[in-house]
């Protein structure tokens, strides 16, 4: 059996979704392109004073700030997975005894299960993106049919920091990690609202007395999200100050090609960002096949089948980017080295 696209978008939108942190933090609202590029503004700011002049001469003229259209292709994605007609028919894992599912419900099911999996990839795959963007200012595509591609948002290169190899390293004696954090404070193009901590960087800061103290813990926090921050893998551990940026260690994590367990923000990571100065969004190129027409959507599913062998496919397709438009409100620093 086949379903439209509507009816499989319906389907979807009643399953339990993956929680990326970081997505909802800092990209929290999406756009779709009728197109195959994304495009963004990317405006210059004039941090400059009004210059005094006399009440009596004319107006100074100022220059006004340039601005630049950024254009990026987005990487595709497309996962795609059998319905086995052997799960069809044998009793699925929960499954009543006494009454037992027709095949074609558990075939229901499976279809179900399957788009469950292909939107947690995509998302875990959004949530890769943006902690490269994060960590390094860019990210680097490639697959093995993909080619190699750079999408760089041309952070400042003094918002990525290495610190882990000197005296300064947080598993240091004579680590200041409270000085470090007020002053990448200072470089950020917009207010600092929260302070990231990969794993093990939160321990080796409160191994500093100075820190400890400014690290309160009577304030909560304001950050809200749909569903609880226990099923995120994201931890609040306080504030820097009594009214500072907020304090998270961040422990999500995927597995990479070769099954091994990777973190999104690597161990001996320090992410500091401008929740609303990134002003990022999750945006999304059009769908690459005819039988969508070409439309703008955030995912697109598809069923289709075969006739020798006999088997029915389920397909999902994206092209996703996490845009951060004022990127130089991020920052990250590599305050441990690696294990």
């Amino acid at each position: 059996m086949t379903y439209s696209t509507t009816e499989l978008l319906d389907g979807t939108r009643r399953l339990d979704p993956f929680f990326p942190f970081l997505l909802n933090l800092l990209c929290p609202g999406f756009v779709t392109f009728g197109t195959k590029e994304i495009a963004f503004d990317a405006w210059d700011e004039d941090f400059k004073l009004a210059p005094f002049v006399s009440p009596y001469v004319p107006g100074q003229v100022s220059q006004q700030p340039g601005g630049e259209l950024r254009k990026f292709i987005p990487p595709y994605l497309k996962p795609k997975d059998v319905v086995d007609p052997g799960r069809v028919l044998e009793r699925r894992p929960g499954e009543g005894f006494n009454g037992p599912l027709s095949p074609e419900q558990r075939a229901d099911a499976i279809r179900m299960d399957i788009m469950a999996t292909h939107r947690k990839k995509i998302r875990r795959r959004e949530e890769w993106m943006l902690a490269e963007v994060l960590r390094t200012g860019q990210v680097v595509c490639s697959g093995p049919k993909y080619k190699e591609s750079l999408l760089d948002f041309r952070r400042d290169p003094n918002l990525t920091i290495d610190i882990s190899a000197g005296a300064g390293a947080w598993d240091q004696t004579t680590a200041k990690p409270a000085e470090d954090i007020e002053d990448w404070f200072g470089l950020l193009e917009a207010p600092a609202t929260h302070v990231l901590f990969g794993p093990g960087t939160f321990r080796g800061a409160t191994r500093n007395e100075e820190f400890k103290e400014l690290a309160s813990t009577r304030r909560g926090s304001e950050t809200t999200f749909e569903m609880a921050p226990a099923e995120t893998d994201a931890f609040y551990r306080g504030r820097f100050g009594e009214t500072g940026p907020e304090l998270w260690e961040y422990k999500g994590w995927y597995k990479d090609a070769q099954g091994n367990k990777q973190y999104f923000i690597p161990h001996g990571h320090v992410v500091i960002v401008s929740a609303a100065g990134a002003r990022g969004v999750r945006a999304y190129g059009a769908i690459l096949d005819a039988n969508a027409q070409y439309q703008e959507a955030e995912m697109w599913p598809k069923n289709f089948t075969t006739d020798d062998p006999g088997h029915e496919y389920i397909m999902t397709q994206s092209g996703p980017l996490p845009i951060l438009r004022r990127i130089d409100a991020t920052l990250c620093a590599k305050v441990l080295p690696t294990p």
